[in-house]
């Protein structure tokens, strides 16, 4: 019986400690102790309110593929990855949702892929990971001191990444032609038709532009999804840009991090360039980047080039 009450009152020790560790390194930056508590997979709490003017919506493919501070350093817009493994469209939107709270973006772009993936048929391994970091949130941001710098205030604290998760490593694919031209159509699951709807619906209430990408993968994406996206694209008058289908001068051979499934840093920055582009054609965004109020994007890129 005594080691039983020992083990308990070790367990709630540790408890309180994971909680006030927690506090320090998630909570310090935004100080909303409770909705924190509620949304701790949601980065984009962290930023400062209404300095964000893209947010990036999707799974593995985005956070791999697009940089906010390769965009930042070569054309001044803030940005930031709201992404996660798997994501599926349920998610996507609550983090939108979420998202929109504190920050008013001109523009959201979304990783398509999420539209075809059934919520129902997600792999395991990835909802016990976001239930482990509802529960357990100091599991997932153990290592917040190499993302920040500055301890201190809120106004002090400056995420480093930005949702991005630069790797270097390179494990080959072959230069292969993976887009094989079809008329068919990817099918997608009922429940997500409706997520879709709802999430173009938030972004025409808040006066959001909505754009849908197809990021580069040899793995994730086929014409069908190409067809399919088009369409949906088309019907409710949305950007598309399929990377998969222009010619970045992708090396696969080097740019990929895991045979041709995920880029790796080299080929991430071309895809940021890209897209810094494309937004800068838009004329919806301002160049920050001689702008005071934002001289921790400085600050952030200066470490990002360091890391």
């Amino acid at each position: 019986m005594k080691k039983m009450l020992r083990f308990i009152l070790f367990m709630s020790i540790l408890g309180i400690i994971l909680l006030i560790l927690e506090l320090l390194l998630i909570q310090a930056p935004n100080m909303n102790v409770i909705e924190s508590l509620l949304d701790t997979n949601f980065e984009i709490i962290e930023e400062k309110n209404d300095t964000i003017d893209v947010i990036f919506l999707g799974d593995s493919l985005v956070y791999s593929s697009i940089s906010p501070m390769e965009i930042w350093n070569e054309y001044g817009y803030t940005s930031f990855d709201c992404a996660e493994a798997a994501q599926i469209i349920p998610n996507a939107y609550k983090y939108l949702e979420f998202a929109i709270k504190t920050q008013h973006p001109k523009i959201v772009v979304m990783e398509a892929n999420v539209i075809f993936r059934d919520p129902n048929k997600r792999d395991l391994k990835y909802d016990i990971s976001y239930f482990a970091k509802k529960i357990a949130p100091i599991r997932q941001y153990h290592d917040y001191w190499k993302k920040y710098i500055d301890f201190g205030s809120k106004e002090n604290w400056v995420n480093v990444n930005k949702g991005f998760r630069y790797i270097v490593d390179i494990k080959p694919s072959k230069n292969k032609k993976y887009m094989k031209k079809t008329k068919k159509y990817n099918d997608i699951p009922k429940e997500n038709i409706s997520y879709l709807d709802d999430i173009i619906k938030l972004c025409n209430e808040n006066d959001i532009k909505l754009v849908l990408v197809s990021l580069p993968t040899q793995v994730a994406w086929k014409y069908k999804k190409h067809n399919t996206t088009d369409k949906i694209a088309k019907e409710n008058n949305l950007d598309f840009i399929d990377f998969n289908l222009l010619d970045l001068g992708i090396d696969w051979e080097k740019e990929t991090k895991d045979s041709g499934e995920h880029l790796n840093l080299y080929g991430a920055k071309k895809v940021s360039s890209y897209l810094g582009k494309y937004l800068k054609d838009t004329k919806m965004l301002i160049d920050h980047r001689e702008d005071s109020k934002y001289d921790d994007w400085h600050k952030a890129y200066k470490e990002y080039s360091k890391e």
